[in-house]
């Protein structure tokens, strides 16, 4: 009798444990949610622009990493992945991957459940147009460019303009 007995309560305490194991899983993203990818080339290299210090810094874009004032951390260690709606909805906490999407000079950034960004690079490639909500920001390939232009864009005469660039789909 007690061999029955200790026998059922052994199997409803692995019964217990395997109903409260199932229950508190935790939700797991399936791998094929995030897709590698690597930056655009026109994108990529050492851009110049000024930080929300309005100290002039150099911005840099690799293969598989941004940096810009604004979007992403030169600290954090991040990796870019291909957008989709499923990898941006993601409940995951992936806060480390950029996500990106590339149509001829326009490239459009997110982190999941995060905020939005859109790049425009110019023909020459010279120029990057970043917009961050409702701001566009500019920067150059050269120092002395960002430097000598860094009054004009502050003025900010042209922002309607450049925010539809950036931003038309």
């Amino acid at each position: 009798m007690k061999i029955k007995r200790s026998f059922a309560l052994l199997v409803g305490m692995l019964l217990a444990l395997t109903v409260v194991l199932t229950i508190n899983q935790p939700k797991q993203v399936n791998a094929s949610v995030f897709q590698k990818t690597t930056v655009p080339k026109k994108f990529r290299g050492t851009w110049y622009g000024y930080d929300y210090q309005k100290k002039l810094k150099a911005f840099k874009i690799t293969s598989s990493k941004i940096v810009l004032a604004g979007y992403g951390d030169s600290s954090m260690k991040t990796r870019t992945y291909k957008y989709t709606k499923r990898s941006h909805n993601s409940h995951a906490d992936h806060s480390s991957h950029q996500l990106i999407k590339c149509s001829g000079n326009r490239m459009f950034m997110s982190y999941p459940m995060g905020e939005n960004a859109a790049a425009y690079v110019t023909n020459n490639s010279k120029k990057l147009y970043v917009g961050i909500d409702t701001w566009v920001d500019t920067y150059y390939k050269s120092k002395a460019t960002a430097k000598k232009n860094h009054r004009a864009d502050i003025k900010r005469s042209r922002v309607a303009k450049l925010f539809k660039l950036v931003w038309q789909q």
